[in-house]
């Protein structure tokens, strides 16, 4: 159940002790990022009703939201009202035992609770790590709006340049906005914990949103930049390389992917046109997106002629960039992926067993493919008092009824 080459090895993260505050996906999907990686996750939630994915439906799956699933697994749950003096100490003492704090709060809630950051470096715990991860950051006149997946990929231009050319803007599928937010937060998290094994003091990372999606702009913000022109939608698309989009064949559609020259001859040779590759008007990667729909004329017709898979069988014989249009289904089922262990199932003892797509970070020491359930709400609060905090009983009871915990 592992695709480390040196299991002996301990988990790179192994000992760090993280309090994820965060709700939905962005920080989720960053602290469980942590646990995979050997990270002792504490999430902690109020009392009501917690995260707010736990229970979005339609997609609930063993009584539990799939996803709520999809980015918890290898955390703890605990339960503390920040809203309560007691709350407040709590955390505290748990924030001078920490690592690592994350949230994805408005910029102005941990103030109001009380803990903000450069109060807990300041009196609790100066070696620690802090993250918020929010919509436009803590700076500028959008600094208060909530933001979710769909107004970043709009504000962020990324809905600009998605859809077919002339079509009505769309989002794209996967929540981008929110996944990139926590990959961000990952990066700068161990880039802080790195700097604190020379300095011993920890540092703030700060990740928008917004600031996300503006730098996926990658080269259609360059383009703009320094030529002035506004890309728009590409439709499956390239704006330079053609060809580089889907294709639909007799049974189902697939993409070709040439960029630059290599393999471009190859292509028309399997296409049954090598007159094409030696055309001029079609010689460089510059004179066929001069001649794009020409091009795609001659293509187009050609591969509706032929099965997919008679078309990719040839194309990959000849080291072509190509590949199937998977739906999700063929994708999670794809042998090389579960070999891989981009399917992980966990059990537990109340839902049962979930499934979710796994770590794609692989390194030495990680038991890949294993991992310990989303928690219940709360599931391990006392717990975790009990161990870190070294709290009786009693004290835990009294807690409870007061509703700290």
């Amino acid at each position: 159940m592992t695709t480390s080459s040196k299991p002996g090895l301990k988990p790179p993260l192994e000992g760090l002790l993280v309090l994820d505050l965060t709700r939905a996906l962005s920080g989720p999907s960053c602290t469980m990022m942590l646990g995979d990686l050997g990270a002792r996750v504490l999430k902690i939630e109020p009392g009501d009703d917690g995260d707010s994915t736990r229970g979005l439906t339609p997609h609930l799956s063993h009584g539990i939201s799939s996803y709520y699933v999809c980015v918890n697994r290898n955390k703890e749950g605990v339960v503390l009202n920040l809203k309560h003096p007691k709350g407040v100490e709590m955390f505290r003492r748990l924030a001078a035992k920490a690592d690592v704090i994350i949230d994805n709060f408005r910029p102005d809630t941990m103030g109001r609770f009380g803990i903000d950051y450069d109060e807990l470096r300041r009196t609790v715990n100066p070696r620690l790590v802090t993250c918020s991860i929010s919509g436009f950051g803590s700076t500028g006149e959008y600094r208060l709006r909530s933001s979710y997946d769909l107004i970043v990929q709009a504000m962020g231009g990324a809905m600009s340049v998605t859809g077919e050319v002339g079509g009505s803007p769309v989002r794209l599928g996967m929540p981008i906005g929110d996944l990139a937010a926590g990959t961000n937060a990952g990066v700068g998290i161990l880039a802080a914990l790195h700097a604190r094994q020379s300095t011993g003091e920890g540092r703030h990372v700060e990740i928008s949103m917004l600031d996300g999606m503006a730098a996926l702009l990658s080269y259609m913000g360059a383009t703009f930049l320094n030529t002035g022109s506004v890309p728009g939608p590409q439709g499956s698309g390239h704006m330079v390389n053609v060809p580089y989009q889907a294709f639909q064949t007799s049974t189902d559609w697939l993409v070709i992917a040439i960029f630059g020259e290599k393999y471009w001859k190859e292509t028309c040779q399997v296409l049954g046109v090598p007159e094409v590759s030696s055309n001029p008007r079609y010689s460089s990667s510059a004179r066929r997106a001069e001649h794009r729909q020409e091009l795609l004329d001659i293509i187009v017709p050609i591969l509706k002629t032929r099965p997919a898979d008679e078309w990719l069988a040839e194309l990959l014989e000849l080291r072509v960039p190509c590949g199937p249009i998977n739906t999700i289904d063929k994708v999670l089922t794809d042998p090389v992926l579960l070999a891989r262990h981009m399917v992980v199932e966990t059990d537990h003892p109340v839902y049962g067993r979930t499934r979710a797509p796994g770590n794609p970070i692989k390194v030495d020491g990680i038991r890949d493919g294993v991992a310990r359930p989303p928690p219940l709400q709360g599931e391990h609060t006392q717990a975790v008092l009990r161990e870190l905090l070294g709290l009786e009983q009693a004290e835990l009871e009294t807690m409870k009824k007061e509703g700290v915990i």
